[in-house]
């Protein structure tokens, strides 16, 4: 053999074992660069390399909501989410804001579009039930999860369907009307405790130049007047039903006496001359400037009403009755989990996180609401106000989320807002009712 043919030879022989050497560098237990890579390449189910070096499989979780306002949040869902991230380095949060406005379209048609959304929130039974109408499968189902146990019964109840548990609740608020407790001590007003002494209250600040209620334009904030006479006028979910079905028509007393009271402020002077041109947040100013004593919305508004002037104190009242006064309960939101996402476990742990004890607890002190977990600590003066109101007995879900669809509670209460700003009340009646047949078709 020449001299070229035995360095060839050697130099495949040479390279035979660079090519073992490899091949066994990458078998169960192999080190070096090689089978670090190896390893990587089958983590999460792989069975090459060592089990303790695996590297979690990066999670992206795309989360939908109109909490996600910061002006409205005080960036306290974002801290939760980075918070969240910190604890499971292998999960990112992918964010996607939606304004309140547009929230009911925004989700249908990313549902309907197939896109890539895995957990979002809803604000009330009724939309929890218009998303429900597109697809029997929108969402997954979390009957059992360990994490349940930690919430309220009756928290749970609107977004429980057959038995089965598919949303996770969120605060549970108050609606009806906050007043500047301040105002009304400088003036010796009490809270009034009956519809009588609820008028003969605006008339005395009307006399002294204060605006009695701040009301505005937007749309949805009238139901939280009139709603909750509804409710003090017996109108709950069992009457809805009989209203749904037909065995109720719209001119029954319980609807037809509450948007009447409402009508009579109005007609009364007790709102501002120029509320049909007003938004809730001039309405807001109003009273965190002293300018209006009482303002239609829910107890979510008295921390940012109380930043326009920390030197009033806000606080709430329940719209008082004839004969009775009752509480309503509004759950802030529920979240809930796209039964198509491609990550359900690490879907369950985020909304886990998000609802839980402690992310509540740190809500609770700052937006004024209850938390929804049992036993859950509560600070905050006004929140343990609300929170013996909310539990009571004879505390109700408000009217307006008793109706079965979003879709059916808008034209409701855009019919309402007609009356309200001067349509005659038959034709009103007609056209709600017109909305109701037509939903049961």
């Amino acid at each position: 053999m020449n001299a070229s043919k035995r360095w060839l030879a050697a130099a495949l022989s040479l390279m035979l074992l660079f090519v073992l050497a490899a091949c066994g560098s990458t078998g169960s237990g192999g080190t070096g660069e090689t089978a670090n890579q190896g390893s990587e390449q089958t983590a999460g189910g792989g069975e090459s390399g060592n089990s303790d070096e695996k590297k979690e499989e990066q999670v992206t979780l795309r989360y939908s909501s109109y909490l996600l306002d910061t002006a409205q949040a005080g960036k306290a869902y974002f801290d939760a989410i980075a918070e969240f991230e910190a604890q499971n380095p292998n999960i990112k949060i992918e964010t996607d804001f939606i304004q309140n406005a547009n929230y009911t379209a925004g989700i249908k048609t990313r549902l309907l579009g197939g896109e890539k959304m895995d957990v979002f929130d809803t604000w009330s039974p009724s939309l929890f039930a218009e998303f429900a109408a597109l697809d029997e499968q929108v969402y997954l189902d979390l009957t059992g999860e360990e994490f349940l146990n930690d919430f309220l019964p009756a928290s749970l109840k609107p977004v429980t369907v057959d038995s089965k548990v598919f949303g996770v609740p969120e605060l549970i608020h108050s609606d009806g009307l906050l007043y500047n407790k301040t105002l009304f001590e400088e003036h010796g007003l009490q809270v009034p405790q009956t519809w009588d002494e609820f008028l003969a209250v605006c008339e005395t600040l009307k006399q002294k130049g204060i605006i009695p209620i701040a009301m505005d334009s937007e749309w949805w904030v009238p139901q939280f007047f009139w709603g909750s006479i509804m409710s003090n006028n017996g109108a709950d979910a069992a009457w809805t039903a009989k209203l749904e079905s037909g065995e109720i028509k719209i001119n029954d007393p319980a609807f037809v006496d509450a948007i009447q009271k409402h009508k009579l402020l109005i007609d009364k002077g007790y709102v501002p001359e120029d509320w049909t041109g007003m938004k809730h947040e001039q309405s807001k100013d109003l009273v965190g400037q002293g300018k209006a004593a009482m303002i239609i919305t829910g107890t979510w508004d008295i921390a940012s009403i109380m930043e326009r002037n920390p030197a009033y104190d806000i606080d709430f009242m329940i719209v008082p009755g004839n004969e009775k006064t009752v509480p309503n309960i509004n759950v802030g939101a529920y979240r809930v989990i796209n039964n198509k996402t491609e990550h359900p476990e690490e879907a369950k742990k985020f909304v886990a996180f998000m609802n839980g004890k402690a992310q509540q607890e740190k809500l609770s002190a700052g937006a004024k609401a209850v938390p929804s977990i049992k036993d859950a600590a509560i600070s905050d003066p006004v929140s343990e106000k609300i929170a013996a109101v909310v539990t009571r007995d004879d505390a109700t879900l408000y009217w307006p989320h008793t109706v079965s669809t979003e879709s059916l509670q808008v034209k409701i209460l855009e019919g309402v807002n007609k009356y309200l700003a001067g349509q005659e009340l038959d034709k009103t009646l007609e056209e709600i009712q017109k909305a109701i047949d037509d939903a049961g078709k």
